[in-house]
């Protein structure tokens, strides 16, 4: 098992290209913690996510309920989150998100946030304590955490630069509400079309590659939604099973249980092992300078010697 960060550079002069597409650590050529779309200026989407009023029975919403030559009832139904975003799904016992149902696989409860946590504190330990490897200076103003789960990496990030707005997005609404003043979060889905108008400094996502429908079409919109000379960073957990000496039978255990992983996530349309290709995919987005780092993580401890 490895640790793949892969980071990329937005070099070139900002344009608007097509918004489609991903990548690992790449640069790009150069409080209300779930705020209303009316704090959302030009944020992602062009959407009614977080809105509320206006809703069906079945808690979603219709193109009817929103008369763009109504401006009062636009502001009226901007002055909530929608409830139905704030619900959740239950299925054998565990909890899912319930905006998107389905669309991400794994659950959002207490059981699975304690994991992400403590992935967070594995990665914090295979990084020798660095929240990130790309090089974004001493005072980034605007950085974007897109899968921010339980919103640990975007508070962190928010207290390292309290001058910078972060930004962190996710599916479920399981983040904090007391967090630093310049940290946000956003119930939003990154693979949506985006707006453009977001000028970030540096966008961060941590195993997101592995359950992207499309990578290099995320990767793009963010790439469009960068300053020049601006940062993405793509830190991902590869779980295939390897050995320094390639001796691992096809048949072990622990290596059929984890191609039987890659063919779940296969029915979501996903790729467990898309970590491997961080770097291609943030060339195919268009970034340049990409860096790629790969640790070594071990299934169970290391070795006494180690």
């Amino acid at each position: 098992m490895g640790a793949h960060d892969t980071e990329g550079k937005r070099a070139s002069p900002r344009s608007s290209p097509p918004l489609h597409e991903k990548s690992d650590s790449t640069e790009h050529d150069e409080q209300d913690t779930h705020p209303t779309p009316d704090d959302n200026q030009g944020l992602l989407h062009g959407n009614a996510v977080i809105e509320a009023g206006g809703s069906d029975e079945d808690g979603e919403f219709s193109a009817s309920d929103f008369d763009p030559d109504d401006s009062s009832s636009l502001r009226s139904s901007s002055t909530s989150i929608s409830s139905s975003i704030l619900e959740h799904s239950y299925q054998n016992g565990r909890r899912y998100h319930r905006y998107r149902h389905g669309r991400y696989p794994l659950p959002n409860d207490e059981a699975e946030q304690n994991r992400e946590d403590m992935l967070h504190a594995m990665m914090l330990e295979a990084t020798d304590g660095r929240l990130f490897y790309a090089p974004v200076g001493d005072n980034p103003q605007r950085i974007a955490d897109l899968g921010t789960g339980t919103g640990i990496w975007a508070i962190e990030i928010g207290e390292k630069f309290p001058s910078a707005e972060v930004l962190g997005l996710d599916l479920s609404p399981i983040q904090p509400t007391w967090v630093p003043p310049n940290v946000k979060f956003y119930v939003d889905d990154i693979e949506d079309e985006w707006l453009n108008g977001d000028d970030f400094d540096f966008v961060h996502l941590r195993n997101m590659i592995p359950i992207l429908k499309s990578p290099v079409t995320l990767l793009k919109q963010v790439y469009a939604n960068m300053k020049p000379g601006a940062w993405v960073e793509l830190q991902d957990v590869d779980g295939q099973v390897h050995t320094d000496d390639n001796s691992i039978p096809d048949d072990w255990p622990l290596k059929r249980f984890t191609e039987i992983i890659l063919q779940a996530f296969a029915l979501y349309e996903t790729n467990a092992h898309a970590a491997v290709f961080g770097g291609q995919y943030l060339a195919e987005a268009g970034f340049v300078n990409i860096k790629h780092n790969y640790i070594k993580l071990p299934y169970g401890t290391w070795p006494k010697d180690k």
